[in-house]
């Protein structure tokens, strides 16, 4: 696009934005030629002028709705985005009317906001009060001298609220656990501890996820017992001296990972270069590069936080819960065990549980998904659909329900096709109109103010921080965003200058430009909508 021509319609925009003495909708004049002939004058009459040409304005008016589409047009005809492909809806949620289409029917990888189709669904199938409860069972009896004699089983149930997105300090939620056995009295235990994650199936990863993405938190492994979002958190900090190796510190803490350090200290005009390497089935993870020697005020020096996964959740968790005893002076004799490894059934009608930690409500859990596009939190869910409704957690099931959910609210299930819960795989497709379809449904539903609490607001904390600010969108959009490689989408809801609830949908695939223009036009348009009225 010419940078002349968008800085107007920004301008427009923004003129939209900031009238408020006068209707926002002043109709667009067109100022169309008419030309008329004057005949001459006859012969014996002097003309004043010969043949003369008048131009005559004339008006025409365009309604409010055809005026924001024009605008809309505009902003979608820039010359940069010939290239790529975007598909936009914008529906009037009372009235079912259009108020904008463009490739509104054709599939796009949706990236995260597949998303706002799973926690739909699963506002729907479990409830907004469903709660996780991971338990503690002790097969065995504690002797008299404070020693059990038995095995300790942690039963998980796919909860994926162990981390600092829900608790300050995630590791109190083992301390509680580990009080419970201390407050028996134990102070060894001979005998095993082991996790049955058996919930979910062993498969870790979606259709479609990809290898290079695997030591990266938002392709973090799913299992039915997690913790720390399956990954640990490195702070590097440069040393005293230029050349020297940097300074590491992980959390949580624990031995469970191995840390191979191979970051440098460099001058402080360097730049920062940080890369973690993973093998997928190792738990042994090696930082390279380089960090800049930085001082922040007297002594206090600068450092980098880098997250990386962990193979195998399970016995990640396990190491934790084990490290946590050990701290309040259990002593554990026997060995960790994987209820796969474990080949003996556990009859958990035949114990009882002598503790548990229960999660938040899922009304709280897809807020999280929504607002900070918490993937690893999407795909416990979705697994936890196919387990609660078919016995059996796993993508496949998860996605059958999924499916089932969309064809209630009117979307063809050959139209969309679903490999994941949080849209992280490219081989998920869904149009526009089939997003608007969803959440004008969600919105005509008994869920829609749970739903709406759950999404992103420009301004506050989320995906939706630092756009929109400071202009009428920020208080009338809520959204799901998503982003990949080439991938930008956003859909939601916007309140119009007149209170008229919209849904909307502007997905852009295949671009080249730098995404925070395509950030830019999806802001341009959201802002246009939401200063719209049909006065």
């Amino acid at each position: 696009m010419n940078k002349y021509i968008f800085l107007i319609l920004v301008a427009i925009v923004l003129w939209y934005e900031n009238t408020y003495s006068t209707p926002l909708h002043s109709p667009r004049i067109l100022l169309l030629d008419s030309v008329k002939i004057k005949t001459s004058a006859p012969t014996t009459v002097k003309p004043t002028t010969s043949d003369t040409t008048k131009v005559e304005k004339r008006q025409v008016r365009f309604s409010p709705v055809r005026e924001l589409q024009m605008d809309i047009d505009a902003l979608l005809g820039a010359s940069e985005l010939s290239n790529s492909n975007i598909g936009v809806a914008v529906l009037a949620i009372e009235n079912g009317e259009y108020f904008f289409r463009r490739n509104e029917t054709k599939n796009y990888i949706p990236a995260s906001t597949l998303k706002a189709l799973t926690t739909a669904a699963a506002l729907e199938i479990l409830g907004k009060d469903f709660r996780y409860s991971t338990k503690i069972y002790l097969d065995g009896e504690p002797t008299k001298n404070g020693e059990f004699v038995g095995n300790v089983i942690v039963r998980g149930v796919g909860d994926p609220t162990m981390s600092s997105y829900f608790f300050p300090d995630p590791l109190e939620i083992l301390e509680d656990l580990a009080q419970k056995l201390d407050s028996l009295g134990i102070r060894s235990i001979r005998g095993n501890i082991i996790a049955d994650d058996s919930y979910f199936d062993n498969n870790y990863y979606a259709s479609g996820w990809a290898y290079d993405d695997m030591m990266y938190p938002y392709s973090a492994q799913v299992s039915a017992l997690s913790f720390a979002d399956n990954k640990v958190d490195f702070q590097i900090y440069p040393s005293s001296a230029i050349g020297q190796l940097s300074k590491i510190t992980m959390s949580p803490d624990n031995t469970y990972i191995h840390v191979v350090n191979k970051v440098l200290t460099a001058p402080s005009d360097s730049p920062e270069i940080l890369i973690p390497y993973r093998d997928p089935i190792s738990n042994s993870i090696e930082l390279r590069g380089k960090i800049p020697m930085e001082a922040k005020g007297v002594g206090e020096i600068i450092g980098s936080k880098l997250s990386v996964t962990i193979d195998n959740p399970t016995l990640y968790f396990l190491n934790l819960f084990k490290q946590t005893l050990e701290k309040h002076g259990i002593r554990i004799r026997g060995a960790l065990f994987n209820i796969d490894d474990w080949n003996m059934k556990i009859s958990y009608n035949l114990l009882q549980p002598i503790c548990e930690h229960t999660s938040p409500p899922l009304s709280e859990i897809i807020a999280v998904i929504n607002k900070f596009s918490h993937n690893l939190c999407a795909e416990m869910l979705l697994k936890t659909i196919g387990k609660e409704t078919t016995g059996i957690g796993s993508f496949a099931k998860g996605i059958e329900q999924v499916k089932k959910f969309a064809i209630r609210q009117g979307i063809p299930s050959d139209n969309i096709n679903i490999v994941d819960g949080s849209g992280l795989s490219r081989l998920n497709l869904i149009s526009p109109q089939n997003q608007v379809t969803l959440l004008s449904s969600v919105y005509r539903s008994d869920k829609r103010d749970v739903f709406l609490e759950s999404l992103a607001t420009p301004g506050a904390q989320g995906t939706l921080r630092g756009r929109m600010t400071q202009s009428r969108a920020e208080k009338n959009v809520k959204a799901k965003t998503g982003s990949m490689n080439n991938v930008s989408a956003i859909c939601g809801y916007i309140t119009t200058r007149d209170q008229e609830p919209l849904a909307f949908s502007i997905i852009a695939n295949g671009f080249t430009v730098p995404e925070n223009i395509i950030h830019n036009l999806q802001d341009l348009i959201c802002m246009r909508l939401a200063s719209f009225t049909r006065k």
